[in-house]
């Protein structure tokens, strides 16, 4: 509820008599897939905005896995957020993002940013997604399928740090470099733990007048220093209120080096979208009672979708990934139906190396998404799901999104 009333107030800061000095006739207030104003200089802009994404899953398990595990039909709000960025004086950017989904509150994002500084380009600082990966990076409100794919069991998602990144050849060339505590989205960490993350990516191709042509390439190398404590790898099928069918702990770990690689093809209606993932845990050389002085796990995917209605996917030059797909006939509007789009996506992850056997797990998922408008979204997924050695799952769920 405090959250609810500091929402409002905010709103009416925007919209009052007066905002960092100004009259409101120097701002202009409006909605755009979120509440947005900003000043006529330029100067200052804000959006506020949020997600609900509620689900339901079925599943079935064959009687092997049935055995080890217990998994149950069920119902669950993925996430419930509410959020407020901007810009202020010009070059100055912030994000502050919560989420109430499972009855308590976790800040997301928190970080601010400055802009347009020579050679370095931007400074960011805070709580936020470290640079790895394609799928990892693009938002939850705007990926393919509900949940992303196995590959990314090896990546950290958001923590407190520092990222310095630039953009290059009218934004056809991105780089980013970032030094990460392992906070975990608590904010805070004392410890001797760090993560660095090195991100290159380019746009060979970017035609969006003549169509829309798009072919996106990108490296991601991360080091992560984890001074000889336990490190585990948990994973479930692609739906998170899946059991958790792989669990690998290795004791005294290091280190971990994590090579991504990125490709994206879209043409037009259009798209091919696949990632391959490369970890390895070096455990400690002294009091790790393993063989091996280096363990190599790996995964992948490759995904394909299609608009049926003639959409396209939306990549966004300045961000390297995906945001929001707008249908050409809204729902309601004019007869419109909306967009509708068919998916495919392969997935594979290996955890067996040597005297550590986590388990191999591959996923088939088939996705029919259906966009009303660009702020919702309906999302279902068939999900047969092939644990090694152990037994199949097959997975029904669907998706009711609204996010602005």
């Amino acid at each position: 509820m405090q959250m609810k009333y500091i929402f409002l107030l905010v709103v009416l800061i925007l919209t009052g008599d007066q905002i960092f000095g100004q009259t409101n006739k120097d701002f202009n207030v409006y909605w755009n897939n979120g509440l947005k104003a900003y000043s006529k200089d330029g100067d200052f802009k804000i959006k506020m905005g949020g997600r609900i994404q509620a689900d339901i899953m079925f599943i079935r398990q064959d009687d092997s896995l049935n055995n080890l595990f217990d998994a149950h039909n069920g119902v669950e709000f993925r996430r419930a957020r509410i959020y407020t960025s901007g810009t202020i004086y010009k070059n100055v950017k912030f994000k502050f993002q919560m989420d109430f989904a499972g009855g308590t509150a976790v800040i997301k994002d928190a970080y601010l940013q400055l802009a347009k500084i020579p050679v370095v380009g931007n400074i960011r600082v805070g709580n936020f997604k470290e640079p790895f990966g394609l799928s990892m990076l693009t938002s939850s409100k705007n990926i393919t399928f509900m949940e992303r794919p196995l590959a990314n069991a090896f990546d950290n998602d958001r923590n407190l740090g520092m990222m310095l990144f630039n953009q290059h050849l009218n934004k056809r060339l991105s780089w980013f470099a970032g030094y990460f505590y392992p906070t975990d989205n608590s904010g805070k960490y004392q410890g001797n733990k760090y993560n660095l993350d090195f991100r290159l990516t380019g746009l060979p191709i970017y035609d969006v007048e003549s169509g829309y042509k798009v072919l996106h390439l990108g490296s991601s190398y991360a080091y992560q220093y984890h001074d000889d404590t336990e490190v585990d790898f948990k994973l479930r099928p692609e739906a998170h209120l899946a059991p958790k069918y792989l669990n690998l702990k290795i004791d005294n770990v290091t280190s971990i080096n994590e090579f991504n690689a990125e490709f994206l093809l879209i043409y037009n209606s259009f798209s091919v979208e696949a990632e391959y993932t490369s970890s390895t845990v070096m455990p400690s050389s002294t009091i790790s009672s393993l063989t091996n002085s280096s363990y190599k796990f790996y995964a992948y995917y490759a995904s394909v979708s299609w608009f049926i209605t003639g959409e396209h996917k939306n990549y966004v030059k300045s961000k390297t990934f995906f945001d929001r797909v707008a249908p050409k006939n809204n729902l309601g509007k004019d007869g419109g139906f909306g967009a509708f789009e068919l998916a495919l996506r392969y997935s594979y992850v290996d955890l067996d190396n040597a005297d550590l056997n986590g388990g191999v797990m591959s996923d088939i998922t088939t996705g029919l998404n259906w966009y009303l408008n660009p702020a919702t979204k309906v999302m279902m997924n068939y999900v047969y799901s092939n644990v090694k050695n152990l037994g199949k799952a097959n997975i029904f769920q669907m998706r009711f999104q609204i996010a602005f």
